[in-house]
């Protein structure tokens, strides 16, 4: 019902401007999309909602450095050598 009622009133706007010159309906065309430009960018500025989905698989632990290979780093790059470190460089 909706779709016929749609049909029939921009049937009845054609009517009204197709034999108008392109300025006008040029015109026409502009005023109708200035119009709608908040319709579309109230559209564009909803945030989408994330989920543990969206980022599955989004990654890999190839590139990521092993834990003892970071927990080495970690310790080389200490300033002050402590007691604990020789007992962990000797196990």
């Amino acid at each position: 019902m909706t779709a016929i009622a749609l049909k029939q009133e921009t049937e009845s706007y054609w009517s009204l401007i197709k034999d108008a010159g392109d300025e006008v309906k040029l015109a026409l065309i502009k005023k109708l999309s200035d119009a709608l430009k908040p319709v579309v960018a109230e559209k564009k500025t909803r945030k989408k909602k994330y989920t543990a989905d969206d980022f599955a698989g989004m990654w890999t632990d190839e590139y990521f450095m092993d834990v003892d290979e970071l927990n080495k780093l970690i310790r080389d790059g200490r300033h002050v050598k402590s007691n604990r470190d020789k007992i962990w460089d000797e196990l």
